[in-house]
């Protein structure tokens, strides 16, 4: 089994990190993160993909792309910012786009096999997770997993209990990886 994170905070060691490596605990198989460390740019709209496959931009998304071919599954984790996915998560979520217009501007199926995925949030504010998670289930679903093959995680009162300390999201985001390793 092969996963691919995306880890789309900034922070070394913040809330986001403790929910993915709470993921990892409970995951088997090999598993590749990537994060805005990773020398991806977001897409800059050249359109290069309504008519080729893969991307003009050439940077360490290259790599991903492989990667993203093989994996078995795709975990989107992000901190929640003004009631949407951070700004490094849309970047590298962005990129995606190569599969989007293959899908809806050059009308060929995804090159993808189908795949699992999985969306860790974090964030102060329970109530602004419904966004970035119709976001995250969007980019998730340009990776070829249907948006019943996606379970959620949430640690969403993080001003108060540090996810690193929300037990039920810790447990959650084990039990997440253990589902997808028993397939």
């Amino acid at each position: 089994m092969k996963t691919l994170i995306i880890n789309g905070s900034p922070k070394k060691n913040g809330d986001t990190q403790a929910l993915i490596d709470a993921f990892v605990s409970g995951l088997s198989g090999e598993y590749c993160v990537i994060s805005n460390d990773d020398d991806i740019s977001p897409c800059i709209d050249c359109r290069y993909c309504w008519k080729h496959d893969g991307c003009a931009v050439r940077d360490g998304m290259q790599e991903i792309y492989e990667y993203l071919a093989d994996c078995d599954a795709v975990v989107l984790a992000s901190p929640v910012w003004f009631s949407s996915l951070s700004g490094p998560a849309l970047d590298i979520g962005s990129r995606f786009q190569t599969y989007f217009a293959r899908k809806f501007f050059r009308h060929l199926s995804s090159p993808l096999k189908p795949k699992r995925g999985v969306i860790l949030l974090v964030g102060a504010q329970p109530e602004t997770v419904h966004g970035p998670i119709a976001n995250a289930k969007t980019i998730l679903g340009l990776a070829n997993i249907a948006k019943d093959d996606i379970t959620v995680v949430t640690s969403m009162d993080t001003d108060h209990i540090p996810a690193a300390l929300d037990t039920a999201a810790l447990k959650a985001a084990r039990s997440a990886a253990q589902a997808l390793s028993s397939d």
